[in-house]
């Protein structure tokens, strides 16, 4: 499976889960315009054949069908094939998308086929999942033939169907399916693109086959071996849906039960019209969904530093959590808090830790240089098991608080400098900028724990499509599905784009601060920290970005 799933040509918040509504549009910092599709759209339509087309006639006049066929059943579109091809033909198969800036080139090959050629962007297939492309470049061939009308009509064809973006938003919607950690404390979202004409039966088929292979490594779920639906799930009754499973519910613990529940209500709600699920195993009604924190908690104020003192909050009434003679140090830089209520900070190439209550902090970790643009130790980062994770010599590592610190097994890393990361609000994924020699990438990829919850490694690798150019260190999870880079804005070099990239999904541009420099999230609300060059801290309210704190630096928000 290719490792890049990222579609970057949609507009922000062009689909269910888009990420920057409601950004600034004046002053400093502003942002681009925001499309919101509504799932009520009008229905495209196509014409068909025209009596005498030739064969490129028909081909194009096949393709401008094949956009409209998510509403007429692709029946229009098959009217374009021979009665053969028409029954052997599946449309669904792959759902390949190209830009849209420019229509597909249709020429005549010498032996009478049809040659399509597109730019392509990404395919959607199995269980929505979307697929960046190998390559830009695709073509295929159709041959045709004389029908018993005497009208050319298409003989043979790849399955699937070619559409541009356009196509590809107004016909289907990004929306996330939801998995457990594997101590089953936590949900985990993936994102998936599955037709707005078939939404509900789609999530549930999709939820049934499980995690993508890149996630699978790291999360776990209620749903029991071989379950299967017995009936296709139809729209809700009275806001009402209901599933009925089968299989294996002898073999699953009641607690799961309920943790099932919860998957599938956290999956469902945010289609139209869905207020509760219900759910069957095996004819038994399943308990209420379990109680689990809510995927978007807000993690509280951000945390920083100011007159060495770690603080949190920006107002004038921010709490003092540990000050610079418990540190030891008026230099101390990159607080991150606990969900013990531990503090970790930089100083020099030493982590510190100050546990809450304690009154002097001690060193953990010894890495690195000095200067983490020397391959000194990056900004830490507490995950909620109370592992510290961080890089010294441009290799990720995690310490706990004792220092004790376990080998991380990371193939894709090897050879390669670890610039940034930060992980997701669960603590399963992690978001990772990393580079060898002039070849710089964001990738995402699961945490991989052990039984006792101490970090091991790195799943497999998913490539950011939509990074390029980004020339900042900077990379936060934005909300629960996307990722947030600093890049230079393309008209004005002193200003900064925030890149937000949703993980399989889409990308946009948003206009930041003059002369920004580093960018914190609290990963789950949109909520979002600016630092420009004269350590001013800005954030967005409303439609514009406004400075909460001019004494505040290196901030971050924790983790919940």
């Amino acid at each position: 499976m290719p490792r890049r799933w990222v579609l970057t040509a949609l507009p922000l918040g062009a689909v269910g889960l888009g990420a920057c509504a409601g950004a600034p549009r004046s002053g400093d910092i502003g942002e681009s315009d925001v499309v919101e599709v509504d799932d009520s759209m009008l229905v495209q339509t196509a014409a068909g054949p025209a009596e005498g087309a030739t064969p490129e006639q028909i081909v194009s006049g096949f393709l401008r069908a094949c956009v409209a066929g998510f509403f007429d059943g692709f029946a229009t579109a098959r009217s374009f094939l021979l009665t053969s091809a028409a029954g052997s033909w599946d449309p669904v198969d792959t759902v390949r998308v190209y830009p849209g800036s420019e229509e597909p080139v249709v020429t005549r090959a010498p032996d009478g086929s049809v040659l399509v050629e597109a730019d392509l962007l990404g395919s959607v297939g199995e269980h929505g999942i979307f697929s960046a492309a190998d390559a830009t470049g695709y073509s295929e061939t159709f041959t045709l033939a004389v029908d018993a009308h005497g009208q050319w009509r298409i003989a043979t064809l790849l399955p699937g169907v070619l559409v541009p973006v356009s196509g590809l938003s107004s016909n289907f919607r990004a929306t996330a399916l939801y998995f457990l950690t594997p101590d089953r404390q936590r949900l985990v979202p993936e994102l998936r693109w599955l037709p707005r004409s078939s939404l509900l039966p789609r999530l549930v088929e999709a939820f049934i086959a499980g995690p993508s292979p890149w996630l699978a490594g790291g999360v776990v779920t209620a749903l029991p071996a071989g379950a299967a639906l017995e009936e296709e799930v139809s729209d809700p009754s009275a806001g009402t849906v209901t599933v009925r499973l089968s299989g294996g519910r002898a073999r699953v613990p009641d607690e799961d039960l309920s943790l099932l529940v919860a998957q599938l209500w956290e999956s469902l709600r945010e289609v139209d019209s869905v207020s509760r699920v219900s759910v069957y195993l095996d004819g038994v009604p399943l308990p209420q969904a379990a109680s689990l924190p809510e995927v978007g908690a807000s993690p509280g104020p951000l945390v920083g530093m100011s007159g060495g003192n770690v603080v949190q909050g920006t107002s004038s009434t921010r709490a003092t959590l540990v000050a610079a003679a418990a540190l030891g140090t008026t230099d101390a830089r990159h607080p991150a808090l606990g969900t013990d209520g531990s503090v970790y900070v930089l100083s020099a190439s030493s982590l510190l830790r100050a546990g809450a209550g304690q009154a002097a902090a001690s060193a953990i970790l010894s890495a690195g240089a000095a200067d983490a643009a020397a391959g000194g130790l990056l900004p830490p980062v507490v995950d909620r098991h109370a592992w510290v994770w961080t890089a010294a010599d441009g290799r990720l590592t995690v310490v706990n608080h004792v220092g004790q610190r376990p080998e991380l097994s990371v193939p894709w890393l090897d050879g390669r400098e670890v610039i940034a990361f930060d992980l997701s609000a669960e603590s399963a994924r992690c978001a990772v900028r990393h580079r060898a020699g002039q070849d710089e990438r964001v990738s995402v990829a699961v945490v991989r724990r052990d039984a006792d919850g101490v970090p091991v490694g790195l799943g497999e690798a998913l490539d950011l499509v939509g990074a390029d150019g980004a020339q900042t260190s900077s990379v936060v999870w934005y909300d629960t599905v996307s990722v947030a880079v600093l890049a230079p804005h393309r008209q004005d070099e002193e200003v900064r784009d925030v890149l937000v990239l949703e993980v399989a999904g889409t990308a946009s541009a948003t206009v930041g601060a003059r002369g920004a420099v580093a960018i914190a999230s609290d990963r789950v609300g949109k909520v979002m920290s600016l630092t420009d060059s004269s350590n001013r801290v800005w954030q967005r309210s409303r439609t514009t970005w406004r400075v909460v704190a001019t004494d505040v630096t290196d901030v971050s928000y924790p983790l919940v």
